[in-house]
């Protein structure tokens, strides 16, 4: 029988259990097709002070706010930020927030994007954890100019920011083939199904002009079905209603073995079961929390059920107005929903992998693709003045991927070696060049324009990445060796540090919550392991954790599996009793250099980047072996 499946991504203690008869509300185009008949759902109430009657589901709403103008730019993908390194006022301006389900950019909107960042932002394009781009720094004056250029460059920002689904995630390599476009299809098709009807946008945008192009048939007629009383009649959002959703929701689309999606960190999961037929299987769960409010914490998806491939948006239509109907927007709590034992067994996947695509790949039509990383999603400088070039020069369409990083589609093969020379010579370099630590590494923006930050994030992951390296190489683990490493300015966790085998909580000034327990495929779940821990105080954390990670480890294990195996009691006491690494006589490595007078100055260099010599140099050598590379046609 499936096991429950989490429907939001809070989740609490239960106070009190309700049964709640839901005969009249199925949600799925066909039960019968599935073997379902009249059940008994059972949710479980996250709040301990209020309880529900027996009663049907209805479309019902909950109390109605007054509308205001912040709220309404923030479902159009905005919200007002200010900066606050500055001191003695505040400079106010807009964040902008595009849709791109599966991540697809075209050409014509990513040159749009780009133009924008100069012309009216600061001058860089941010990559999200959620396959979208962020604008920082629109000024209110500019904001219609903006909104109207995305829009007509094939783009929108509607629904990119509040309460209700989100962009949906899936893989963004563009293979060609069946299981991966069928992927990217279902995920365009559970976009369109839950975005916002109203035409107040496009009124409010681009002055009515309604820039889209038609829905497939399907998804009307499963946004239209109100056969089981899901549906506001007579509303121009049929399925939000006037208060939308309880909290933002969160859904990815993948096929068996590619976890590039953080599949398990969604509301719902959809895995395409790939047989004659191709149909899906789902589950869902959630990675919200708040510091010292145990009613909340982060959850990994459960398997809930399988339906057919046709039945699959009527399915998620039915989860979406579950959590509509019965989340408290001002608790965002949870209800679990054990509907899967009345569903299609789940069935059972592959291990899974986390893919990160990058570096170049055959897409199975004839052309090369080319995944590039992107230290914290940031776009910026010669990296974006060359990835325009490049996009433009040879009119490529873009993919973005949940791990911050860009996908360039659709390259010939005689252009592998023009364009290989030139994103070398602007630092995107291919992966085998890259710091490994780097490559799984994520971090939300936080300071100084997030007004949620506590602590930095995106700022402050370059130091620590290169602080983790140094303590890599003080107690002997090798150069290839690494963690999945995020973090993240405040508990909302825009960057899943949940799931990271090392991940960094902001919880106050300079300081950090370390969680400990994720796995490098993304499927176990991090715990707290040490509260308030000064940014500074860092290595007297790490050094432990790694040296006897070194030491103690299984064959193959990572650090995130040796974490849980050994235990946060154990890992507590190695921390409490650290007296550090052994120290040894300081001597240079005659592998990288020749005479101790070389190793002097290179060390002398290293101190000033604050790095080791031994980091500074293999960073020259790989530079140079990645520029002789080029020049043999790579």
């Amino acid at each position: 029988m499936a096991a429950a499946a989490s429907l939001g991504a809070a989740s609490t203690a239960v106070s009190k259990e309700v049964k709640i008869e839901i005969g009249s509300f199925d949600g799925l185009r066909s039960w019968n097709s599935v073997g379902l008949s009249r059940r008994r759902v059972d949710f479980h109430s996250v709040y301990s002070s209020t309880s529900r009657t027996n009663s049907l589901i209805r479309a019902v709403s909950t109390p109605v706010k007054q509308e205001t103008e912040t709220k309404r730019s923030k479902f159009h993908g905005s919200y007002q930020q200010y900066n606050r390194d500055e001191r003695g006022g505040r400079s106010y301006s807009f964040m902008l927030r595009t849709k791109n389900p599966c991540g697809k950019v075209p050409n014509k909107l990513y040159l749009t994007m780009d133009d924008l960042a100069d012309q009216f932002g600061i001058g860089t394009l941010r990559l999200t954890t959620r396959q979208t781009f962020q604008l920082h720094g629109v000024l209110k004056k500019n904001l219609k100019t903006v909104m109207s250029s995305i829009i007509h460059s094939m783009g929108s920002t509607l629904g990119a920011c509040g309460d209700l689904n989100r962009n949906v995630l899936a893989p963004a390599a563009p293979f060609a083939r069946k299981d991966y476009q069928f992927a990217q299809q279902t995920a365009d098709n559970i976009a369109a199904l839950l975005t916002p009807q109203s035409g107040f946008y496009y009124d409010m945008w681009v002055d009515g002009e309604k820039i889209m192009s038609a829905e497939p048939p399907e998804v009307v007629k499963a946004r239209n079905d109100n056969s089981h009383g899901t549906n506001f009649p007579d509303s121009p959002e049929p399925i939000y209603g006037t208060q939308f959703l309880p909290r933002k929701f969160k859904i990815a689309v993948t096929v068996p073995t590619d976890n590039s999606v953080d599949l398990l960190t969604n509301d719902i999961g959809v895995v395409v079961i790939t047989d004659a037929d191709g149909e899906p299987s789902g589950v869902g769960g959630g990675m919200g929390r708040t510091h010292r409010l145990e009613t909340t914490f982060p959850r990994l998806a459960e398997p809930l059920g399988y339906v057919p491939k046709e039945d699959i948006l009527y399915a998620v239509k039915a989860i979406v107005v579950t959590q509509r109907e019965n989340g408290r927007r001002d608790d965002q709590v949870l209800w679990s929903n054990t509907m899967g034992r009345n569903l299609i067994l789940p069935v059972n996947c592959p291990e899974w992998e986390f893919k990160s695509y990058l570096g170049w790949h055959e897409q199975g039509d004839g052309g090369l693709f080319c995944g590039l990383h992107v230290d914290s999603g940031r776009v910026g400088g010669k990296m974006k003045a060359t990835l325009r070039e490049i996009i433009e020069k040879y009119n490529l369409d873009v993919r973005l991927t949940p791990n911050q990083n860009i996908i360039l589609c659709g390259i010939r093969k005689a252009w592998k070696h023009p364009i290989t020379t030139a994103l070398a010579q602007a630092g995107l370099l291919q992966p085998k060049y890259v710091d490994p630590l780097n490559l799984t590494a994520m971090a939300c923006p936080a300071f100084p324009l997030c007004p949620l930050a506590i602590t930095e994030a995106e700022r402050g992951i370059p130091d620590i990445l290169k602080r983790v390296r140094a303590v890599f190489e003080k107690v002997g683990l090798k150069y290839n060796e690494s963690v999945v490493i995020r973090a993240t300015g405040c508990p909302n966790g825009c960057a899943r540090p949940y799931m990271a085998e090392v991940g960094f909580v902001g919880d106050g000034p300079n300081s950090y919550q370390i969680w400990l327990g994720g796995t490098p495929n993304q499927t176990s779940i991090a715990r707290t392991f040490m509260n308030k821990v000064k940014i500074h105080d860092l290595e007297k954390v790490l050094e432990p954790l790694f040296y006897y990670w070194k030491r103690k480890r299984q064959s193959k294990e990572s650090f995130g599996d040796f974490t849980n195996r050994v235990g946060f009691e154990m890992l507590q006491e190695w921390v409490d009793k650290w007296d550090g690494v052994v120290a040894t006589r300081p001597t240079y490595n005659l592998r990288l250099f020749t005479d101790k007078d070389t190793y002097e100055k290179m060390d002398e260099l290293a101190k000033l980047q604050n790095k080791t010599a031994h980091q500074l140099a293999m960073e020259v050598i790989r530079n140079y072996a990645a520029a002789q590379q080029n020049e043999k046609g790579e």
